[in-house]
């Protein structure tokens, strides 16, 4: 099926502390010498993403700036002035920056690996329903693909709730994929440590 990608945009978000980290997660290399950050929206825009908003804090921002600055295509930078105030704070900046989008992925930048094929699956499947969730052995991780009436209902919560709780209130659909990259999710040097030896190079076990 061909999927129509200019209608779709990418909201990452990257403005936590990475307390458990004790430094910036996204700004860590992997072993293809690609931090996170670079990674995921290397691949994103491979897929022919063209509007990708990154939430994230001042601090981080000029270096974030940096990654993409001499290319044609680069991400929109948005400050998250108040990161106290959580993800779905983030969130909403984001949706406020996507402006016409009719579809959104919503992505988190501890979660470095994003399969074309599993990218594929989800826009070949945004129809469907509200929003489209990848799920690998029973296990759902990200990217999340939402519609124009999910973001429309997100913008709309108070920026106290929790996303989860709200989209369980939108119509779901699974779609299996067959790779467990969408489940990696990178807290502790320890997990990090760990998905370095067990994947190698960002090439996730199918």
């Amino acid at each position: 099926m061909v999927v129509k990608k200019t209608d779709i945009g990418l909201i990452l978000l990257a403005a936590g502390n990475s307390t458990r980290m004790g430094q910036c997660k996204y700004l860590l290399p992997l072993l293809n010498g690609k931090t996170f950050y670079e990674n995921i929206v290397r691949s994103f825009f491979e897929f022919g993403i063209e509007k990708i908003i990154v939430v994230t804090q001042s601090k981080y921002s000029k270096e974030l700036k940096s990654i993409f600055k001499d290319e044609e295509k680069q991400p929109y930078i948005i400050i998250n002035h108040f990161p106290e105030k959580e993800r779905f704070y983030s969130l909403q900046l984001g949706i406020k920056a996507l402006d016409t989008s009719e579809y959104c992925f919503i992505h988190n930048a501890d979660s470095p690996f994003v399969k074309q094929e599993t990218l594929q699956q989800l826009a070949a499947s945004k129809h469907s329903a509200d929003y489209v969730c990848p799920v690998f052995k029973g296990k759902s991780g990200h990217p999340i693909l939402v519609n124009k009436k999910t973001l429309h209902h997100l913008i709309n919560c108070s920026e106290q709730n929790n996303l989860r709780d709200e989209l369980k209130k939108l119509k779901r659909n699974n779609i299996e994929v067959r790779s467990n990259e969408i489940v990696v999710d990178i807290d502790t040097q320890d997990d990090y440590k760990n998905i370095l030896a067990s994947i190698g190079s960002a090439q996730v076990v199918e």
